[in-house]
């Protein structure tokens, strides 16, 4: 609503007029279509926005898994096959330096073997346990029963 106030000078009649006015638009053809339009292109813009999150959220949960399971795959196969084998073949160095058959260097080489092969165990281990922590991240929830409590188990 507008209220406009103003003096007119009136040379027929010789006398000073007051103006008091009032104007109130009415909406009949003016259907506010420019920010209707505004609002159609924004929800458009943030349905889109939302299809790409989803999309980019997906192939991160997907590359997510996949690390997970390649990583408990490697931390089986290394505890049930490559530790205990490094470990028995640096006991059997180690009891065969005492009775004279090994030189040290075998001992020492057998114990590098082992130790490289608890060192892959460890970073397999570690990688199983970002990646449960990935997955866990993008659900947004920490499940009890986590991935990562499942993957693997302490040799």
């Amino acid at each position: 609503m507008t209220v406009s106030l103003g003096a007119k000078r009136d040379e027929q009649l010789g006398r000073n007029q007051a103006i008091l006015g009032l104007s109130m638009p009415i909406p009949v053809f003016d259907r506010n279509q420019g920010n209707l339009l505004e609002a159609l292109h924004r929800t458009d813009k943030a349905r889109d926005d939302l299809s790409a999150t989803e999309i980019r959220l997906s192939n991160e949960l997907t590359l997510a898994y996949e690390r997970l399971n390649s990583a408990r795959g490697e931390t089986e196969s290394l505890r049930r096959e490559i530790l205990p084998g490094a470990q028995s073949a640096y006991d059997a160095a180690t009891k065969g330096f005492e009775l004279g058959k090994f030189s040290f260097l075998d001992v020492l080489d057998a114990q590098r073997t082992s130790f490289q092969a608890k060192s892959q165990y460890l970073r397999a281990l570690a990688e199983a346990h970002r990646s449960a922590a990935e997955i866990e991240r993008i659900l947004g929830e920490a499940s009890t029963s986590s991935p990562s409590a499942t993957a693997v188990t302490n040799p």
